[in-house]
């Protein structure tokens, strides 16, 4: 079902395990050469710099290719075009398949994730464009579905996760908002109820061993499942949702999706806070700046000035407090120590340092001026004439 060597994947995830270990200092020098070792994955991936370098490269290497095959095919109907397209999409990941991942072994080094793309995009388009021009946009979502679904398993892509995800979330929209009579009331209830079975769907998934190499899948699917479920109930989504699709006058029981705007942010910290789930802290968090500004929207009750200055100053002291109280009272659960594992805005920093540093020339040792050469200390001057 993978196309890339399991085993490689599991060596690399225990070095990416290791390597937080290391940086927490909960293994030693010695424990971490040792490991390093004993899991080599084999693959070809660059930094980032360098792969989105290569996937530019490797972008205009395939349309350079096609383009080649268009001025030498017969492409003058519009039939012709979306079979060659297909072709060309198909053989670009026959070469990714036998080559980029096989032979080359490149795992996230912008060539296979280029190849992917547009593999993936031209068999979409090529079916897109045999399809009558009155198709409705339903059919064009239920098309790309099943490729966005396909690559994001197969290659473990993250952005076609996010796509299979919005594609997903767009056919029930588009499925519901034509029943007569009770899209209205379907439309938000559809969405809550579609982020909360792909949030158990997530959950469970990332508990499975059998699951893990499609973790950081379930993650990103975990962050958009608990954002589209807080936004088919916030007020101003709703409200502004309704205006648009349906000439909304006046919202359908509004203190219901009141309630839901500020309590479900409430929910989700405490959530966070008690099961110490990360995603559910940062989205409940902002879900509560969403909160604000949904009430601030529709009811404005301070200058903006003074709304921010006086939030700004609550959020820094709840934040305060609530640092030492978990800190204190938890016996040790929270820390606010940084976690082993880095960002990508750090991963950034120490790739520009380390570049940085690589490209700097050595300081040039100069001849001192005046005198020189002197071996005891006197005027300079040497014992050779």
């Amino acid at each position: 079902m993978i196309a890339y060597d399991t085993q490689a994947l599991d060596a690399l995830d225990t070095l990416e395990t290791a390597n937080g270990w290391h940086r927490s200092e909960q293994l030693t020098d010695a424990q971490w050469q040792a490991v390093q070792e004993q899991n080599v994955p084999k693959f070809y991936t660059p930094n980032l710099f360098i792969r989105i370098g290569l996937a530019i490269f490797t972008l205009i290497l395939l349309i350079s290719s096609i383009g080649l095959g268009w001025l030498v095919a017969d492409t003058s109907s519009q039939e012709g075009t979306a079979i060659l397209s297909f072709v060309f999409g198909l053989l670009t990941i026959a070469v990714l398949e036998k080559w980029a991942i096989k032979s080359a072994r490149h795992f996230r080094s912008g060539v296979d994730d280029m190849m992917l793309y547009y593999g993936v995009g031209l068999m979409i388009s090529s079916i897109w464009m045999l399809l009558p021009y009155d198709t409705p946009p339903l059919a064009y979502a239920a098309v790309m579905l099943p490729f966005l679904v396909v690559g994001s398993i197969r290659y473990l892509d993250r952005l076609l996760t996010i796509g299979s995800f919005a594609c997903t979330l767009a056919i029930i929209f588009l499925i519901v908002k034509d029943i007569p009579g009770l899209a209205l009331y379907l439309l938000p209830l559809s969405g809550m109820a579609f982020g909360a079975a792909v949030y158990v769907f997530s959950q469970s998934g990332q508990r499975r061993e059998d699951a893990r190499f499609w973790h950081g899948q379930l993650y990103v699917l975990e962050m958009l499942a608990l954002m589209v479920f807080y936004a088919s109930g916030n007020y101003w989504v709703v409200q502004s949702a309704g205006v648009a699709l349906f000439e909304l006058g006046e919202m359908p029981v509004p203190y219901f999706f009141w309630t839901f705007t500020f309590l479900v942010p409430l929910v989700f910290i405490g959530m966070g806070l008690r099961k110490k789930d990360r995603i559910l802290l940062d989205i409940g968090l902002a879900c509560v700046a969403a909160a604000i500004f949904s009430f601030r929207y529709y009811y404005s009750v301070l200058p903006l000035a003074w709304a921010g200055v006086l939030g700004g100053a609550f959020l820094f002291a709840l934040s305060y407090f609530s640092t030492r109280y978990l800190g204190q009272h938890t016996g040790g659960s929270y820390t606010h120590e940084a976690e082993g594992d880095t960002t990508l805005l750090q991963e950034i920093e120490e790739q520009l340092i380390e570049q940085t540093i690589a490209t700097q020339n050595p300081p040039e040792s100069r001849k001192p001026e005046g005198f020189g050469g002197g071996q005891f200390g006197g005027g300079g001057a040497g014992g050779d004439f």
